[in-house]
């Protein structure tokens, strides 16, 4: 491989999966686990959780964990043989939750397995989340204290951003998520007939009671609970699409925790020494876009690149090129010497699908090993908006 060949190369690994591919990568586990629009009851009573996870960001996954966490406490007030359900003892067991360790499958491209703390009063202080398939690789995501690390483990590097907000979001979201409310409206769809629940009590003794819940107007659809009968909790919650009569699954989620003590470590993200970290808390990515256009703050920023690279300052680089290191940006561009900017061209949409990404064509001369040589540029430019604050816009996914 020479030497230009081995700049392709270095340049290829410059990419640092960002806000874009949070947004529609990494919280497809809500679309993943509800696929399928809402058309029976128990769908009606999900309705509203599925407008969460498809109209917001982190809320999407975290509002997909919290409503599992709701749903690991809805137990009914009904009486079959000798099982008896109270209402009052489910919600006592509701009012002390603290921490949940949950798994859904199947995963597909979503969310396999995530773990949350809570605060006193209900609200979200700490989320963990696994995706071991995504469009980007295997990924895991820590939640705390106003921020967001999502390690790209197939990539091979961590991205931290702001999310101060999340956690109010989802407390607001999920307040009309009352056990009691979603009991009292399954009961009344019971009394209309519009469903049949059929409780099995268990086999023997410390083994879970099942309930079978049927739609009458969707009767290829079937809900299974299995609730401890000691706790009142949900162990595990199954939703079956019935084909040829035959049960298909459509969605398991199993409750593994319920306020054990948390085991240590369990919100840190255990990463190599060595793996790259982009922190967007630390620093200005990009630059503001003030009162220009968007194509006037896109060729701007392809120029100021390729004006820090000639002046090798490596750090402004890197925080126009999506907050990377300046260490990681000296070593791909290091071994070139920028001299002039030959052309910038005007900025063009990546593509129809993609409107928001700008591609501004750049030509550069440069000198590598005693030879001068020129290049063509196509850096996609895009801009991340911060609450308060004029849009920053900077290279993302490549040049």
């Amino acid at each position: 491989m020479n030497s230009l060949d081995e700049l392709e190369e270095r340049i290829k690994r410059l990419s640092v999966s960002s806000t874009d591919t949070l947004d529609q990568r990494i919280l497809s586990a809500a679309s993943a686990a509800l696929e399928n629009p809402p058309s029976t009851l128990l769908d009606a009573q999900l309705s509203s959780v599925w407008r969460i996870i498809m109209r917001n960001k982190w809320a999407k996954l975290a509002a997909a964990l919290l409503v599992a966490a709701t749903l690991g406490t809805i137990t009914f007030h009904r009486q079959v043989a000798t099982v008896a359900y109270a209402l009052e003892e489910t919600l006592e067991a509701n009012l002390g939750l603290r921490y949940t360790h949950i798994r859904i499958e199947p995963a597909g491209e979503g969310l396999r397995e995530a773990w949350a703390e809570f605060g006193d009063d209900g609200k979200l202080l700490r989320l963990r989340m696994y995706f071991p398939k995504t469009k980007d690789g295997e990924k895991e995501v820590v939640w705390q204290e106003g921020k967001a690390e999502v390690w790209f483990k197939t990539k091979g590097h961590i991205l931290v951003i702001h999310e101060k907000k999340m956690a109010e979001k989802i407390s607001k979201e999920l307040a009309s998520f009352d056990p009691k409310a979603v009991i009292e409206q399954l009961h009344e769809a019971e009394a209309s007939g519009k469903v049949e629940i059929e409780t099995q009590k268990p086999s023997k003794e410390g083994d879970p009671i099942t309930l079978l819940v049927s739609f009458n107007d969707s009767p290829n659809q079937q809900g299974i609970y299995q609730i401890n009968p000691q706790t009142k909790l949900v162990e595990q919650f199954e939703k079956y699409r019935l084909v040829d009569g035959k049960r298909e699954l459509l969605l398991r989620i199993e409750y593994l925790e319920y306020n054990q003590k948390i085991p240590p470590g369990t919100f840190v993200l255990d990463v190599p020494d060595d793996l790259m970290r982009v922190d967007w808390t630390t620093q200005e990515v990009g630059l503001s876009q003030g009162d220009l256009t968007n194509d006037q703050i896109a060729v701007k920023v392809a120029r100021e690149f390729f004006e820090a690279l000639i002046a090798k300052d490596y750090g402004k680089a890197g925080r126009i090129l999506s907050g990377m290191p300046a260490s990681r940006v000296e070593e791909a561009f290091g071994k070139m010497e920028f001299l002039r900017i030959i052309s910038v061209g005007d900025a063009t949409p990546y593509s129809d699908e993609r409107p928001r990404i700008l591609q501004v064509p750049c030509e550069v001369e440069f000198r590598m090993d005693g030879q001068t040589h020129t290049k063509k540029f196509k850096p996609n430019i895009r801009a991340r908006a911060i609450e308060g604050q004029t849009a920053r816009w900077f290279i993302d996914g490549g040049i």
